[in-house]
């Protein structure tokens, strides 16, 4: 499941891997398509994964992928790469499910006691 949004460190350019990277050829085309992968993968339930056949749409090549892995924000994986760290910086699709799973049943249950009172329960029945 998808996220609204991501986690982003407001300190990031000042960073010591961003810092670094920047400083590289081509480091601001690296850095761009970091910032892109992080909303990609948050907006298409990843988990930090890229799929290889997805740079091209997050502003990306090879090149600037290789350049993600050697500055450490980027992990080598099967079938293209994982963010580092992500799964600790960012929210896990499964969680934002749960969270989305339990307001819909929080809804469920409001819309019951309003219309039906306390002690009908049929909001438990559509879970």
């Amino acid at each position: 499941m998808s996220l609204p949004w991501v986690r982003l460190d407001s300190n990031i350019a000042s960073h010591d891997k961003i810092t670094a990277l920047l400083s590289y050829k081509d480091g601001h085309k690296s850095f761009t398509l970091y910032i892109c992968a992080l909303g990609w993968s948050g907006g298409h339930g990843t988990d930090g994964f890229i799929p290889s056949h997805v740079l091209p749409l997050i502003h990306g090549n090879p090149k600037l992928a290789q350049n993600l892995v050697a500055f450490h924000l980027w992990d080598e994986a099967v079938g293209g790469w994982k963010i580092h760290n992500y799964e600790q910086r960012q929210e896990l699709a499964v969680v934002a499910e749960m969270k989305r799973a339990g307001k819909a049943a929080a809804g469920r249950k409001s819309q019951c006691v309003q219309r039906h009172g306390p002690a009908c329960g049929c909001w438990m029945e559509s879970a």
